[in-house]
């Protein structure tokens, strides 16, 4: 039969296991969503960065013609 010092340490064990896995969980749901919306950040940058090259022709065109 085990002793109650010795439930004791077993059940602080499975306590720290179980707050561990609720931190690689936490950690992993966090990863996962920063790497799911990393596509629509790039999306959002191309589409300023074509708007911006656009907006930059239109300037130096206007500059040309002043």
């Amino acid at each position: 039969m085990l002793k109650n010092k010795d439930k004791l340490k077993i059940n602080t064990l499975e306590n720290e296991i179980d707050t561990l896995k609720n931190i690689i969980k936490e950690n992993l749901y966090k990863e996962f969503m920063a790497k799911l919306s990393e596509p629509m950040e790039i999306q959002r940058l191309k589409r300023e960065n074509k708007r911006l090259r656009k907006q930059n022709k239109t300037l130096k065109e206007l500059l040309k013609k002043s």
